[in-house]
């Protein structure tokens, strides 16, 4: 995990300044519709007969942490996150909403903080998510994603 967040930081300072040394210009930083174009595919391809779609939002980088109900942490790759996505909705429907969503962004450089509300045979559980996005090739894609259900 050491070397996930080293490298984490060395996409944060790469992404925030360009090669010249130089903020990102303040158009940059401040145009949140491509972050929130990513944000209605997260949610409006999260289902059974989307989800090969819903796949290619993410780098193959990817990992997804998150907390556990003993206050342990899990961390899942890509392949390991999408295999648990694809088999709960083998098992039925599933959704997400997100709530309060708040962005950052800063060149080719975002992130996300959102309250969401997961839905899963026909049980609801809410809890907080951050997504980090970086641009790659003119399109903002998910780094990283750390979510927690909020304890009852």
């Amino acid at each position: 995990m050491k070397h996930f967040h080293v490298a984490l930081l060395a996409i944060v300072c790469i992404a925030v300044v360009n090669p010249h040394g130089e903020a990102a210009p303040q158009s940059e930083r401040s145009d949140e519709a491509p972050i929130r174009r990513v944000l209605d595919d997260y949610i409006g391809l999260y289902r059974a007969d989307a989800l090969t779609r819903w796949r290619a939002l993410f780098l193959p980088g990817f990992v997804a942490s998150y907390t556990n109900a003993d206050g342990s942490v899990r961390s899942r790759t890509l392949d390991e996150f999408y295999a648990s996505q694809k088999a709960g909705f083998d098992s039925g429907a599933m959704s997400e909403t997100l709530d309060g969503v708040r962005i950052e962004r800063v060149g080719r450089l975002a992130h996300v903080f959102a309250d969401f509300r997961f839905t899963s045979r026909g049980s609801e559980r809410p809890g907080q998510l951050m997504l980090l996005m970086i641009e790659d090739r003119g399109q903002f894609r998910i780094a990283a994603l750390a979510f927690t259900y909020h304890v009852p």
